[in-house]
């Protein structure tokens, strides 16, 4: 099992993206509480932590926390824009700290929409010179993208430029879209993806991401948009290996423990004749924001649902 901690250290930023799920509301962790809640995984035994936020390289304290876990023997990497690293001599003091990986967040290969969605003009600029910098100073770099309705029909396009262009990268993230937590602005709202269509997409990034030996993952898009690459969802990954996760937020919610029926979300009529079901992570949210998804019923002989699950334990 890979049991991930999520801690966030801050939550300001310097991009403003339209559907952000962890708006701004100036709150920073202490040193002594995330000294704390990192022990806290390491006596859980938890495989690594992710550091989090609205945008933690804006922390003073980001190098002390690397430095703590990585002296500690547990694996930390960090989600962010990276709009920071644009700045070499910031990377270099990361890797001084014994960074050795980097969640970089790209919305897409045009840079207009990337701006658009980051409602920061010049961010992807930065972005592209970060990732440049973080792979000249040998940090391993993996790549996160939202899907939302202004990438969905060239998520594919992106992924293929970014292999071009950054051979290097060997893992990809997709996060659908979370309508829950974000911005309820007009504009925030207008960013829903088109299921359908993001599905033609993200099989095509998929295909060309397995045929070059890449390995990716795929959060909140039901397996009937993943046939045949029902291994990569998140979800079904922590249904089948019993997995758990904590988060820390800086809000109300403070500690979320997530473990078994966290992971399954709205099911549809559709859903209790399909025989992925009980793998399948469902529709999130799909009851108050994406009401207008439609499911397709997954018909497979026991043999083939056993294979998945095996692949998956096997992975």
């Amino acid at each position: 099992m890979a049991n991930i901690g999520y801690i966030q250290i801050n939550r300001y930023c310097n991009n403003q993206c339209h559907f952000c799920s962890n708006p701004s509301n100036w709150n920073n962790i202490t040193y002594e509480r995330w000294i704390e809640l990192i022990d806290d995984f390491i006596e859980k035994k938890y495989a690594w932590i992710i550091f989090t936020g609205w945008e933690p390289t804006l922390s003073p304290d980001l190098s002390k926390w690397i430095e703590y876990s990585t002296s500690k023997n547990i694996d930390c990497r960090i989600i962010s824009n990276w709009m920071q690293c644009s700045n070499i001599e910031y990377v270099q003091k990361l890797k001084d700290s014994w960074l050795s990986l980097i969640h970089f967040s790209l919305y897409s290969y045009i840079p207009d929409i990337h701006d658009f969605l980051t409602n920061t003009p010049g961010s992807y600029k930065k972005l592209l010179k970060s990732i440049q910098n973080a792979l000249k100073l040998w940090i391993r770099v993996q790549l996160n993208s939202v899907i939302n309705k202004y990438n969905q029909n060239h998520l594919d396009k992106t992924t293929k430029f970014l292999v071009k262009n950054f051979p290097q990268i060997n893992h990809f993230v997709w996060n659908n879209l979370d309508p829950l937590m974000m911005r309820k602005t007009d504009i925030a709202l207008s960013t829903l993806p088109d299921f359908k269509i993001a599905w033609e997409s993200i099989v095509k990034a998929m295909t060309f991401l397995e045929q070059t030996w890449r390995t990716f993952r795929v959060e909140r898009l039901p397996l009937c948009f993943m046939r045949w690459f029902e291994y990569a969802s998140t979800e079904t990954r922590k249904i089948v290996k019993n997995e758990e996760r904590i988060v820390h937020f800086l809000d109300n919610r403070e500690t979320i423990r997530q473990t078994g029926n966290y992971f399954i979300h709205d099911k549809l009529p559709e859903c209790k004749e399909c025989d992925l079901n009980s793998i399948c992570a469902g529709i999130y949210e799909r009851e108050t924001y994406y009401n207008y998804v439609k499911v397709t019923s997954q018909k497979l002989t026991l043999k083939e649902k056993q294979k998945i699950i095996d692949f998956i334990k096997w992975d």
